[in-house]
């Protein structure tokens, strides 16, 4: 919300609950809707009256969607398609609805075919993975029928300030943040040894800005830097923020049923496309997610 307005847009935001981070001011406004009642779905594009529309809502964790795969489906499938058709029926024909989907759609692949690309083959692997491609294949069925002008990115790992502490970088920030504070012994990990596709989510949200700007109906986008960090250098980043030496411990019921080993992509068409590059260092972002986690810790005490 805050890139679009920094850019001169307008913004309605679309939540089942308000939340304290919600911008103020004149050009934004915020509209409680839950996407599975497709009637409120409807009430609310016709109250924004936007001419482009940002889709994040949805499931988005990974590892829990192994233990509620139906609500994975409903969140990320089901709620897509009401708001798709929504939007359909009652925005200009010239708006634009930009479906953000998952690099998880590519699945295992091997070193050969790294980096990934929109042209990569897709073999998704877990039910997150599964829900974000159907996805991707039902609204470009719909757009067959209707004619709101759909584009897809698909993003790789992106971490910043304000992630929440289920995910793995707030996590282990917050952990190291409480050895720091005397407050636990150590770290608590899964498998360190996978690798991603880091970006920062200043640098992410940027791109989807320049996708509504500049992408045209149809478009498929991979917002990636190139690089690729284990999990196992997150955390040593995190401890050297810290001034400490790692305490680790790993918990085998942190382990995923199944992990891709290494994530990495190319952002060539976005690039070419929009000029959009990633400019925030991991280290930057993460020396910012440690001091957010710190700062909430102390807070606690």
């Amino acid at each position: 919300m805050r890139e679009f307005l920094a850019a001169g847009h307008e913004v309605t935001g679309l939540d089942r609950g308000r939340r304290d981070t919600t911008p103020g001011g004149p050009d934004y406004r915020h509209l409680l809707v839950n996407l599975a009642d497709a009637l409120t779905v409807e009430d609310a594009i016709r109250e924004a009256c936007p001419d482009a529309i940002l889709h994040l809502a949805g499931w988005s964790h990974v590892g829990d969607s192994w233990q509620h795969p139906s609500r994975v489906i409903e969140a990320n499938l089901t709620n897509s398609v009401n708001l798709y058709t929504a939007a359909a029926g009652h925005m200009p024909a010239d708006g634009r609805f930009l479906l953000v989907s998952s690099a998880d759609v590519y699945g295992p692949v091997r070193e050969e075919e790294l980096p990934l690309t929109e042209l990569s083959r897709t073999h998704p692997e877990s039910p997150y993975a599964v829900s974000k491609l159907a996805t991707e294949t039902m609204l470009r069925v719909l757009r067959r029928n209707f004619s709101l002008p759909l584009l897809v990115v698909r993003p790789f790992n992106h971490i910043g300030p304000g992630q929440s502490p289920a995910f793995v970088c707030p996590s282990f920030a917050r952990q190291i943040a409480e050895i720091l504070e005397g407050r636990r012994e150590e770290l608590v990990h899964g498998n360190l040894q996978t690798a991603r596709d880091f970006l920062d989510v200043r640098d992410v949200v940027r791109a989807y800005r320049l996708i509504l700007e500049k992408g045209n109906d149809g478009d498929l986008f991979v917002i990636a830097s190139g690089r690729s960090h284990s999990i196992e250098s997150i955390v040593h980043h995190l401890f050297d923020a810290a001034g400490l030496e790692p305490r680790m411990r790993k918990d085998p019921e942190r382990f995923r049923p199944f992990d891709t080993r290494e994530l990495r992509g190319c952002s060539a068409f976005l690039n070419e496309r929009t000029g959009w590059e990633a400019e925030r260092p991991l280290e930057e972002t993460l020396r910012d997610i440690f001091e957010e986690a710190c700062q909430e810790v102390r807070a606690e005490a």
